[in-house]
């Protein structure tokens, strides 16, 4: 099966396109444009320089690296509609107690490019019943 192409267009000559490590990871690496300073216990944007074209019909998803994550550092949520057309900036927080930097070039997330549906929303009095049904946090048993 041929795989898509993603166009990207690069806002800065340091930019580094995103990059998969191995052809069937899930995620493409993502890399800070220029060296960024986390303060401890607060949130950052990181620039990464690139603009992507998403295909119709997909949506891209900004995860974080368990390389980066590992070390008390979390990508917060981020989800990218298909006409998006600016840059993907990585918002970041730091968890720890100390400074964390991100030096030009280094991986800071990855995009994940998933299907999107796109349903209408419609009110109902009931929704079917499952074997689940309602239970939430800690209903599977997992404590």
């Amino acid at each position: 099966m041929q795989q898509p192409v993603l166009k990207v267009k690069k806002l800065d000559a340091r930019a580094k396109l995103p990059h998969r490590a191995h052809p069937t990871d899930s995620g493409a690496d993502l890399f800070a444009l220029e060296k960024t300073v986390l303060a401890p216990r607060s949130v950052t944007n990181v620039h990464t320089g690139v603009c992507v074209e998403l295909p119709e019909n997909t949506s891209g998803i900004i995860w974080g690296k368990s390389s980066v994550e590992s070390k008390g550092v979390k990508a917060m949520a981020g989800l990218v509609d298909a006409p998006y057309r600016g840059e993907l900036i990585v918002c970041m927080y730091n968890l720890n107690d100390a400074e964390f930097v991100f030096e030009a070039g280094q991986k800071v997330a990855q995009l994940v490019v998933i299907p999107t549906l796109y349903p209408a929303f419609e009110e109902a009095a009931e929704l079917t019943e499952t074997a689940r049904g309602d239970g939430g946090f800690g209903s599977t048993g997992a404590k």
